[in-house]
């Protein structure tokens, strides 16, 4: 077997409910959002996907999302091949400076390898602290997103 690893900038991500949002950016250290405090949304991010790979279909079990929080948190990871529903990580707590090193929030490990299809897309939802007595700032940022793949 053969590893492949695949990476997307984080200028790739979109976002599902940019109205609760007050700033949807995308600059050279990668997508740059902010939220508007008590609300949230889900975000998507498409990888680079190695279907087949010298003749054989690639799996795929280990993927990345390199992040930094403030004043928000990710509170589900879900994964797609296609239009397929892969897997789903859901009552997570992801937060704090995770985009210059690999770490247990920001990797994510399959159950069980996953023989790619058509391509694979990570979506994750946001939700923003509420600051009940101050205003606070809320920041996420997405320096990439990547998976490595085997053959």
């Amino acid at each position: 077997m053969s590893l492949y690893a695949s990476w997307v900038h984080g200028n790739a991500v979109t976002v599902e409910s940019p109205e609760n949002l007050t700033r949807v950016g995308h600059y050279g250290w990668g997508g740059d959002m902010a939220f508007i405090p008590g609300k949230a949304s889900w975000l998507h991010i498409p990888l680079p996907t190695p279907v087949i790979v010298g003749d054989q279909r690639s799996t795929v079990q280990k993927l990345f999302l390199m992040f930094m929080t403030d004043s928000c948190s990710i509170r589900q990871v879900h994964f797609y091949d296609g239009s397929s529903k892969i897997e789903e990580l859901n009552n997570l707590n992801l937060a704090g400076e995770h985009r210059s090193s690999l770490d247990a929030q920001n990797t994510f490990h399959l159950s069980s390898p996953h023989t790619v299809v058509w391509g694979l897309g990570i979506t994750f939802f946001v939700q923003a602290d509420i600051g009940f007595d101050s205003n606070i700032s809320t920041r996420l940022i997405v320096a990439s997103a990547g998976g490595d793949f085997n053959a």
